[in-house]
């Protein structure tokens, strides 16, 4: 069940912060090899062949490439991107999959399978979003007063200057 809310909850991440990513990915690879455009004499463009021989078909390719990156989102470790924000203004997003190896009132540090550690500044504004057990009818909002150390969870934020937790994600306990 966590399995799968993780990996909704990074593919719409991916989503989000990845569309051109798609199209990067796409035009560097399809799943059968690379593909290059020529013009012909005319001045059409032309897809050359691919590794195996056979022309790659966009429309087709263009899901292959999603699909690529969809399924390594499941390895999701951590990651930053930035986006525009209001104005010309640009924000930076962090944000990070682990186990909690600290947690209070006004932080959170989470620490990756490969090794890297993020601490957090929790907010009034920070949300806090954690399934509950099976058989659980509890119906209240958890607060981070919720979060333990050692859960597993998926913490995204802005620096803006400083590493805040807009979202945090908890496996139920």
């Amino acid at each position: 069940m966590w399995r799968k809310a993780t990996i909704g909850g990074l593919a719409a991440l991916a989503i989000v912060a990845g569309g051109a990513g798609v199209g990067i990915a796409h035009a560097a690879q399809t799943s059968s090899g690379p593909t290059v455009a020529t013009a012909d004499p005319t001045g059409t463009a032309t897809p050359s062949p691919t590794a195996t021989g056979k022309p790659a078909k966009a429309a087709k390719g263009g899901r292959v490439a999603a699909k690529q990156i969809l399924g390594k989102v499941k390895d999701f470790q951590h990651a930053e991107w930035v986006t525009k924000g209001d104005g010309s203004a640009y924000v930076t997003h962090e944000a990070i999959l682990g186990q909690v190896t600290a947690v209070s009132a006004t932080s959170i540090t989470v620490k990756s399978t490969d090794g890297t550690s993020m601490t957090f500044a929790v907010t009034a504004d920070t949300k806090i979003h954690q399934r509950q057990p099976k058989g659980s009818t509890t119906t209240t909002t958890p607060t981070i007063a919720d979060v333990k150390t050692g859960q597993t969870v998926l913490v995204g934020g802005e620096k803006s200057p400083d590493l805040t937790a807009k979202n945090i994600v908890a496996r139920a306990t």
